[in-house]
């Protein structure tokens, strides 16, 4: 009898052990922002480049300008609009503890859309981020609240729809709130990836181990047993998951390695904050997916990774002690928020002497400040900049068509969770009518970006995100300006819905502004092609129109147009 109990006291330990923690979100409060079935087209914790998807993009049927209606009472508490990320986006904070959002949006119900328009000529700018007071817009549960569209940084029509705490505004996985969205599917595992731990995940291949799904409908690995030269390994795993209504192919939700039958280290993907979600470089295998591989989510987590997504049962981090020369049998288990789950065993053994690790004259190290310089470059990366060890490498290219050679700070298959400044010397003298001229221009993996510098006793410092190779270059080319539609001097445009330019520039539009008449116009901006559509702000009569756009190097283009409506 005492036994007994003692066994039924431990349960829920034991079954806690087994499994990753439990999400307890209200289910059934939050309704369908659409009026048409919820199909995704992507999911809470999706892998994109430099962060996790926020939200469940929510597919449209192909069209703009569906209804969005409020998925439950409250207040609208702030709006944006911005020709990037979220586009026209919109806030309801409810009275629960959660906000949701509705982004990409075309247009806002028509009071808040007359009270943004109000805002922008206040301040002279399309671009908007608007704290609303609580008792402006009131809305109940369906009410209409936008028409959905295609903004922002939007690739084709959908609705972004998120959930997040009030409180810490994470967002939230969608998928646990109970909504109907069909879901059967088990996911989808393709490889496991097998990491040497004694090194570091910048400085080596790692072994990748493809998985097939079998006429059972179970995976299994190609290599059941596989052998490494190294005494500690820890797994990725490459895996996707489809909903039953849906062949999109979206992320999972849990991944575990399972010792035993036991949970040994897990991930859960939800409850990632818009400050941490870059740390999505350091949970997947960022060299491998940067050099053109397929995106790895690691069962370990980096020294500089500061997310807490990882449930560490076992307090190895994930580490699989292959020391003893006998063969390590393990689990990965991948499972979507509806409980679907996926198998693949795979058996671990050392064999064969160690890996030399090579000579390095200049290591990097995470959570530290890391400073480089010489009599052409200096720069430093802050304490939170690494995700791993780095020996880095540093070469200079001679070349033509700049003010420096071309100096190559490592490869840009190292991620960089901050971004860092970095000052050039010019290796020949910048006459002074281009001081001001001068731009830093980055290229790396087929990328050429470019940024802003300043002049600093003979140097110049510009900033990046990523590294790769340098050059010092001058840019006093200005932007181009171009009308689209057949647009003329002198024009009568009386029976025209709008007017549109499109805007393109070497080293990247900076920023733009038209006036009519003298007085700012509000033009939309989709990517580089900006949109004036006739209103009041333009009534009958001869008109003046003049659109400056203006480059990162502060060069300089106005395009002038009279026309009559």
């Amino acid at each position: 009898m005492k036994r007994s109990i003692a066994l039924l006291l431990m349960l829920p330990q034991f079954v806690q052990a087994q499994s990753m923690p439990e999400k307890h979100y209200p289910k059934g409060y939050f309704r369908n922002p659409l009026n048409v079935p919820m199909e995704l087209a992507g999911n809470f914790g999706e892998l994109r480049p430099n962060h996790f998807h926020s939200g469940l993009d929510l597919k449209t049927q192909q069209r703009e300008n569906l209804p969005v209606h409020a998925a439950a009472d409250g207040y609208v508490s702030r709006v944006g609009v911005s020709h990037t990320g979220f586009g026209n986006v919109l806030y309801i904070t409810h009275p629960n503890g959660y906000t949701t959002v509705y982004a990409h949006l075309n247009k806002f119900f028509p009071q808040l859309d007359e009270y943004v328009e109000r805002k922008q000529y206040e301040l002279e700018s399309w671009a908007a981020d608007l704290t609303i007071p609580p008792d402006l817009f009131p809305v109940r549960k369906g009410e209409f609240v936008a028409w959905s569209g295609n903004t922002g940084g939007s690739a084709g029509p959908h609705l972004h729809f998120e959930i997040r705490d009030s409180h810490t505004e994470k967002p939230l996985n969608g998928m646990l709130f109970g909504f109907n969205i069909p879901d059967t599917r088990d996911p989808e595992i393709s490889r496991i990836v097998v990491y040497d731990r004694n090194r570091s995940i910048f400085e080596q291949t790692p072994l990748v181990v493809p998985v097939h799904k079998g006429k059972d409908g179970k995976y299994a690995a190609s290599r059941p047993l596989v052998q490494v030269p190294t005494s500690k390994v820890s797994l990725g795993v490459s895996a996707l998951d489809r909903q039953s209504n849906s062949p999109n192919p979206n992320g999972i939700y849990e991944a575990m390695l399972l010792r035993d039958g036991a949970l040994d280290l897990g991930f859960q993907l939800d409850n990632i904050g818009y400050d941490e979600t870059r740390y999505l470089n350091a949970h997947i295998d960022y060299k491998m997916k940067k050099g053109g591989g397929p995106y790895v989510q690691l069962l370990f987590a980096l020294p500089g990774n500061q997310l807490d997504i990882y449930h560490d049962k076992a307090g190895e981090d994930g580490v699989i002690d292959l020391s003893d020369g006998q063969a390590h049998p393990v689990t990965v288990r991948v499972t979507d928020a509806y409980g679907n789950a996926s198998d693949v065993k795979i058996s671990l053994q050392q064999s064969g002497g160690k890996t030399a690790e090579a000579a390095c004259a200049n290591r990097m190290f995470p959570e530290s400040m890391n400073i480089f310089e010489n009599n052409q470059v200096e720069f430093s990366l802050d304490e939170g900049s690494l995700y791993d060890e780095v020996c880095f490498r540093y070469s200079e290219i001679a070349a033509g068509g700049g003010y420096s050679n071309i100096y190559r700070l490592h490869s840009a298959l190292v991620p960089l969770h901050a971004g860092f400044s970095l000052r050039i010397k010019p290796t020949r003298a910048v006459p002074a009518h281009l001081k001001d001229k001068m731009v830093l221009e980055r290229k790396g993996l087929g990328e050429s970006v470019t940024a802003a510098t300043a002049e600093e006793d003979g140097w110049y410092r510009g900033s990046s995100r990523d590294l790769g190779d340098f050059q010092l270059v001058v840019d006093t080319i200005p932007p181009k300006i171009t009308p689209l539609g057949g647009i003329r001097q002198n024009a009568n445009l009386g029976g025209a819905g709008r007017i549109t330019f499109s805007m393109s520039d070497d080293s990247g539009v900076k920023s733009y502004r038209a006036e009519l008449d003298g007085k700012w116009l509000r033009f939309s901006r989709k990517s580089n092609v900006v949109s004036y559509i006739f209103d009041k702000h333009c009534p009958p009569g001869t008109h003046t129109l003049t659109l400056t756009v203006t480059d990162i190097a502060n060069n300089s283009s106005t395009y002038t147009l009279t026309f009559k409506r």
